[in-house]
């Protein structure tokens, strides 16, 4: 396995680990996008293709995101298009219920943020981490492993650093 595609994978890691550190909503979205673009790359080069092509579409998620806040769409009406197009990766992809873990994990990840409440998207975050680790390890993604690993214990202490500040 080539190290600079294991490299970019870490490169991911840096960027969705500062995402879950930041204070505002748009700035994590914003981050996760750099993150979820540079995972995409990682797993097309892997040929892994449920996790490269749920990366991608998590960017346009991640975006359309932005947009319903800015422009106050319906979150049902937001939300149908983007199950459904999971769907369709999951049919596309399908190899064995490994390849079915990026969708199950990005469902996870990504609908918590049709809320505000910090708290839920990073409990999401976690069980998003567990699911992309089993995944990783399928795939042989070292980098992901790691990236997984250190993603999960990132979002947890975050979480529990915010719980600590409240009276």
């Amino acid at each position: 396995m080539n190290i600079f595609y294991q490299l970019i994978g870490f490169g991911a890691l840096i960027a969705m680990g500062l995402s879950y550190w930041q204070n505002d909503k748009r700035t994590i979205l914003l981050w996760q996008v750099v993150a979820n673009l540079i995972f995409a790359i990682h797993y097309t080069l892997l040929h892994a293709c449920s996790g490269a092509l749920c990366s991608f579409f998590q960017i346009v998620v991640l975006l359309l995101f932005l947009l319903q806040e800015k422009f106050n769409w319906s979150k049902l009406v937001t939300a149908i298009p983007i199950v459904a197009v999971f769907l369709l990766i999951a049919v596309v992809t399908y190899e064995t219920p490994v390849t079915v873990l990026p969708i199950v994990a990005s469902l996870a990840a990504l609908l918590p943020f049709f809320q505000s409440r910090r708290r839920v998207i990073q409990m999401a975050g976690i069980a998003s981490g567990l699911s992309w680790l089993v995944y990783v390890i399928a795939v042989r993604s070292y980098s992901g492993m790691v990236t997984e690993s250190v993603l999960t214990i990132i979002t947890a202490a975050s979480l529990l650093k915010k719980e600590t500040r409240k009276p």
